[in-house]
């Protein structure tokens, strides 16, 4: 910690310079913490780190703004684990749901449905997983593709009440081999 402040020497002039330039440097290595709707009562300095006492959001100062760039809560999701043989002619088949508390809500970070002996970058038509809080779609990609929320036009997927269910609809005409994955963060 002594490497990054500066102790002026005994008997030095203008010894409050450097001692002002610490201060300065603790803005930046302090972590500050509050509840994510006062965030706007902190300057974003370059390099500050914003800890939301109640969501667990992550923010990082650039000088002007606050960016999100994370989560420090529980994490849910990945996959099912292995490939799942899904019939022809299935329609929205609940294959996960996802549970949580009346004081959480559940943000889906990125999706995937890896769809065995199809090539990476083919998208196959007619094989959806999709994600549902209750009756409302929050998530909808094709068969073989990857997405995540921070490139999504319809991100954040963020659901208040659960359970979140996630399905599987199978109409390519024959049965395919596929992992439903979804990640998510639980917040408070």
């Amino acid at each position: 910690m002594s490497d990054r402040y500066t102790t002026p020497n005994e008997g030095t002039l203008d010894w409050h310079v450097p001692l002002n330039e610490n201060f300065e440097q603790l803005d930046r290595d302090v972590e500050l913490r509050d509840q994510e709707t006062n965030i706007d009562q902190y300057e974003p300095a370059v390099g500050a780190k914003f800890f939301a006492t109640d969501s667990g959001a992550i923010y990082s100062g650039d000088g002007s703004a606050w960016t999100l760039v994370g989560y420090a809560t529980r994490a849910v999701g990945g996959d099912i684990g292995h490939y799942v043989n899904y019939a022809d002619g299935l329609v929205d088949e609940p294959v996960n749901d996802f549970l949580f508390g009346d004081t959480e809500s559940l943000e889906v970070t990125r999706a995937a449905f890896p769809i065995k002996g199809i090539a990476s970058d083919q998208s196959v038509t007619g094989a959806t997983l999709r994600v549902y809080e209750g009756e409302t779609l929050l998530v909808e990609l094709e068969g073989n593709t990857y997405q995540t929320a921070t490139e999504a036009d319809s991100g954040p997927w963020v659901a208040e009440t659960g359970p979140v269910t996630v399905t599987v609809t199978n109409q390519t005409g024959s049965s395919i081999a596929a992992i439903p994955k979804v990640w998510a963060n639980i917040r408070r």
